[in-house]
């Protein structure tokens, strides 16, 4: 299922935490929910179904936000974005180290707050060039706000200049991408058919020499990639 972000806030002033939320649910963002210390966190990231992750640096406790960063870096693969008063030497390259794909400092405009979630983002499907099993999904920009997109729902991608429409079966997105960079992110079971489509095998409801059927939408398969196409259905069709 396709859903907007659902977001951890790990702030330990209350008044700024709240902000935070108020401004990411304003935004469209879910806000999964909110921590004042490492711990915390750690309860939320066990019990809910985290997808970025927005950590004060000097929080409650023992642990600090930079611990916490390496944490969740070793255990989920999730982006982060760091939230700090602090920019002297020291402290950046200590938050650098945990590979975050942002760092905010405080104060902070909602403009810049969204910014940086979205290059957050933006950088994460880049580092992310080639999704397995163990990471089917991309983050696909949606009415302002981004949401995750699981690889099953995907029915097929139809290429327009610089932008791609992904076709889901929930809801179709616009996303800025060229097709040759998007089919390096899928698994096996989608296919190119044309330079300007890409096809999930599993959502084929039937096919001939000149085209594939998904749904009531007709898909071309180009003379390029006729035979490729053709041997792999065909050989799709005859397996039990």
């Amino acid at each position: 299922m396709n859903h907007p972000l659902n977001i951890l806030v790990v702030e330990d002033e209350y008044i700024t935490q709240k902000t935070i939320s108020v401004l990411l649910t304003e935004m469209g963002y879910n806000v999964v929910g909110t921590a004042m210390n490492a711990e915390e966190a750690i309860a939320i990231l066990t019990e809910n179904k985290v997808e970025f992750a927005l950590l004060d640096i000097t929080i409650q406790g023992e642990k600090d936000g930079i611990w916490l960063a390496h944490y969740i870096t070793e255990n989920y693969s999730i982006p982060h974005v760091f939230l700090t008063a602090y920019s002297d030497d020291i402290t950046i390259k200590n938050a650098i180290a945990t590979n975050p794909y942002g760092y905010l400092i405080k104060p902070f405009q909602k403009a810049e707050l969204f910014s940086s979630i979205e290059i957050a983002l933006l950088n994460f499907n880049k580092q992310n060039k080639k999704i397995n099993t163990g990471s089917d999904f991309i983050y696909i920009k949606h009415n302002e706000v981004f949401e995750k997109v699981t690889l099953d729902s995907i029915s097929y991608v139809e290429s327009q200049k610089n932008y791609l429409f992904i076709m889901t079966d929930e809801k179709d997105y616009r996303f800025r991408c060229t097709i040759t960079e998007f089919i390096t992110k899928l698994p096996e079971n989608f296919i190119k058919t044309h330079k300007g489509f890409i096809v999930n095998i599993n959502k084929i409801q039937g096919f001939n020499s000149n085209f594939i059927s998904v749904g009531t939408v007709k898909i071309p398969i180009s003379k390029t990639h006729k035979e490729e196409v053709l041997q792999l259905l065909n050989s799709s069709k005859t397996k039990p």
